[in-house]
């Protein structure tokens, strides 16, 4: 049943990398010419030595005088055969696996959002750091060898066979107890490896999230817990790799101990024969000089065997990633023009995240368009959720959002996301430059709109007092700059996207009062020269009271809808949060009602 299951995923192997194998196939077809070119050498040395010895033995000068030359031919050849090998296995194996990883990248970043969001950055590190390049096995040497071992074999046993068909019959008896004990080697490696690459992945993941919350272990002095629980995973990294180093060499002892027994017994019945008269001594030399090649591609093919369960179990990590389903068939991308909004509906959503009860059940909401809507209510309301919704990163159970009319099943991918420009809760911004970030809002943006953009986000002040402007560093993750500094540069990435729909969750929250009405005051007079319709989530009573329209929501349902002070005349639960902000005294609604991501 194992070799079976182990057969079964060398067929899945090696139909996944077959594209990629033969985008490439004029190299490896110069590889596998480059292995009849080896056995022909392999055999032209051997015989090489036996004819020389015979010369000199008897001592025929003239045949000696054109072996010599023919013996520097095949050095010459087999050097050249060397380096095209090293050069073109090279070439082959990292092309294969650079195309494979673009594809695995690109695979990923069409996953939906709700299988992404159950992937861990540490895992997906991990298929790239450490199992594509554990692919090696059955895109390079190890597919070469695979391929070239049983050819060596079957030209070595009938080379000797004529020879001497009694030494070749010796290798009859090494060939099952080589075989056999790579196939057991190969299936407990195949299982060693499966733990090494699980363990790789885990300790990826708690270097990943050190890093991330640097700050917060020293807060809570974890310190200690962390660096203990690293070196634990790394002790027990240490073990499984000795596990690897204990099975490989017992599978390499029995190896070299069959060679050698192979090699002893061929040359003392070789000697035997060549005393009485059956053999030469240069046809003994040939022998004992082939009878390794005529052992070790049993051996090694067993190894090699064995190398590539290491490579089917990455193999088998990385496909329950490509065997995720993909939101679109090709990479989104910006359009060419700023598309135009005319309506936008949600019709009888139904919404539910995996394992839980609904959050939206026939849920309708019409959006007015060129018009500034507030969403507010409780944590898990499902406010944050609507803005996913409408961005395509959930699908509904049931039911449609139409945007122009038209249902989003419609749309492409890019056509859905091309209206929006989202600001979120947590400002995710990319090593580089002030101005690469400003850049991935649009390819091809000039000076003058990246200030008035940072203008309206009430940034451009502080970024043109910097030495280097807009192209000051802004670190990991924008670690150099505040959290308002990175909200208003996220904000003002957002305008410059300009989307006919702008969305902000919570995109004023790390701001000071004064800031806030900076940033608010200079976008609103920026909006107010655009067909732009925003939609806010927000805590703070200026930003709710200036929209056109306040949708409140409890638990996945609008509760109330309407004006500022058309809602305050009625009993509920919007007039009833506004009085419990008035009683604690705070410009803002209560944070604790609103900070959890639904």
């Amino acid at each position: 049943m194992l070799g079976m299951l182990t057969l079964k995923d060398a067929r899945r192997t090696y139909s996944v990398l077959k594209p990629y194998v033969l985008q490439h196939r004029k190299v490896y077809g110069g590889l596998f010419f480059l292995v009849f070119v080896e056995i022909a050498l392999t055999l032209a040395f051997s015989w090489f030595f036996g004819a020389i010895t015979d010369a000199a033995i008897h001592s025929s000068f003239e045949r000696m005088k054109w072996l010599v030359p023919l013996g520097a031919a095949l050095v010459l050849i087999s050097v050249a055969s060397t380096y095209l090998n090293t050069l073109w296995e090279t070439i082959a194996t990292n092309a294969v696996k650079r195309d494979f990883s673009s594809h695995v990248f690109n695979h990923i970043l069409q996953v939906p959002g709700k299988q992404f969001t159950g992937l861990h950055s540490g895992d997906l590190m991990s298929h790239f750091t450490n199992d594509i390049h554990n692919l090696d096995g059955v895109i390079g040497s190890g597919l070469i060898q695979l391929m070239k071992l049983p050819f060596i074999y079957a030209a070595v046993f009938i080379y000797l066979w004529q020879l001497n068909w009694q030494l070749a019959l010796l290798s009859v008896f090494v060939a099952p107890v080589a075989m056999v004990s790579g196939v057991i080697l190969g299936l407990l490696l195949r299982t060693n490896n499966r733990f090494i690459q699980e363990r790789v992945a885990q300790i990826n993941t708690l270097l990943n999230e050190t890093f991330h919350g640097f700050f917060v272990i020293r807060s809570f002095l974890m310190e200690r817990t962390i660096a203990a629980k690293y070196a634990a995973n790394q002790q027990q990294l240490y073990e499984l790799e000795l596990s690897n180093a204990r099975l490989r060499g017992w599978f390499y002892v029995g190896s070299q101990a069959a060679a050698s027994i192979t090699f002893l017994l061929s040359l003392c019945i070789g000697s035997y024969f060549v005393s009485g008269g059956i053999l030469t001594v240069g046809a003994l030399l040939t022998f004992v000089n082939l009878v390794h090649h005529l052992v070790y591609p049993l051996t090694e093919l067993a190894g090699q065997w064995a190398g590539f369960q290491k490579s089917a179990s990455a193999m088998e990590r990385i496909c329950k990633i490509l065997e995720m389903e993909k939101e679109s068939d090709s990479l989104p991308s910006m359009p060419a023009s700023r598309p135009v909004v005319t309506s936008i509906q949600l019709k009888d959503i139904t919404f539910s995240y995996e394992g839980k009860s609904s959050l939206f059940d026939h849920f309708n909401l019409q959006i007015p368009v060129g018009k500034v809507v507030a969403i507010v209510g409780l944590s898990g309301a499902g406010k944050t959720t609507l803005f996913h919704l409408l961005q395509g990163f959930y699908k509904p159970q049931s039911g449609a959002i139409f945007m122009n009319g038209r249902p989003t099943t419609t749309l492409t991918i890019s056509e859905q996301r091309s209206f929006f420009a989202h600001v979120s809760q947590e400002i995710t911004l990319f090593s580089g430059s002030i101005r690469e970030n400003l850049l991935v809002a649009r390819q091809g943006l000039t000076d003058v709109q990246m200030m008035e953009a940072a203008e309206a986000a009430g940034i451009h002040d502080f970024i043109a007092a910097l030495p280097q402007g807009y192209d000051t560093e802004v670190g990991e993750k924008g670690a150099k700059l505040s959290g308002g500094q990175r909200q208003r540069l996220a904000i003002a990435r957002a305008l410059l996207k300009d989307a006919p729909v702008l969305l902000l969750d919570e995109s004023t929250s790390a701001l000071d009062s004064e800031t806030e009405y900076q940033v608010k005051d200079a976008m609103q007079k920026l909006l107010s020269n655009r067909t732009t319709t925003t939609i806010i989530i927000a805590h703070r009573l200026s930003t709710i009271r200036d929209a056109d329209l306040i949708v409140v929501m409890d638990k996945g349902k609008i509760v109330q809808m309407g004006h500022h002070d058309e809602i305050m005349k009625q009993e509920g639960l919007y007039p009833r949060l506004i009085r419990l902000q008035s009683q604690r005294g705070v410009p803002s609604l209560d944070n604790s009602f609103d900070t959890s991501v639904i």
